[in-house]
Parts: C-alpha cells; structure tokens; sequence
C-alpha cells in the first residue's frame, strides 16, 4: 500500500469515526432529555402529593396524583367540592407543574354522566 491509498485510508477511517460519533451523541442527548422528563416529572409528582399531605384536610383524602409532561392528574375521592378547588390550587403553585387535569370526584356527589 502506497502512501497515498494509506492517506485515503486514515481519511475515509476519520470519517466514518466521526460519523458514528454524532450518531451515538445525538442518541445520547435523546436519552438524556427523556431521562430529564421523568426525573422532573418524578420530582413534580412527589411535590405535589407531599403538598396534599401536609394540607391539613386533604391529607385524610384518597387523592393519587400523576404527572407526564409536566401535567398533572389528580385523581379519588373527596367529601367535598371545595376540597376539589383546594387540591388543584395546591397543584398549580407546585414549580414545573404546566397544568393541572382534575378528575378528583366528591363521594356524596351523584355522577354527570
């Protein structure tokens, strides 16, 4: 092999490794933000059930909380309406929550459906 076919070689080597390096960073930063999701939402699902917790009247409630996106899905039972507006609004003030899907039903409340 003559030093012009090696030059080519080493070239066309470089190339492909550079090739195969953006691919596997661009899959990496991928994985990295979807990670990121779930850690956020993760983080923003446990803010907001220790806040329902620490509420003095909705912590005796059945309220499951769920977060996808930055989304999040109150769902149960509550004695009342009032206790509804007070789960969401606890929600709401949760840093990274972008909006709020309240499901929660009152126990005593007949179904609209």
């Amino acid at each position: 092999m003559d030093k012009a076919q090696w030059m080519w070689m080493r070239a066309r080597v470089a190339l492909v490794a550079a090739a195969l390096c953006a691919l596997t960073s661009v899959s990496a930063q991928e994985k990295m933000k979807e990670k990121g999701a779930e850690f956020n939402d993760a983080v923003i699902t446990e803010l907001v059930t220790s806040a329902l917790d620490k509420d003095p009247v909705l912590r005796k409630m059945q309220i499951a909380v769920q977060t996808q996106d930055g989304v999040v899905r109150l769902s149960g039972f509550v004695d009342s309406m009032a206790q509804v507006d007070r789960a969401g609004d606890l929600a709401r003030r949760i840093e990274g929550v972008s909006r709020v899907r309240n499901t929660i039903r009152v126990t005593d409340r007949p179904s609209r459906a």
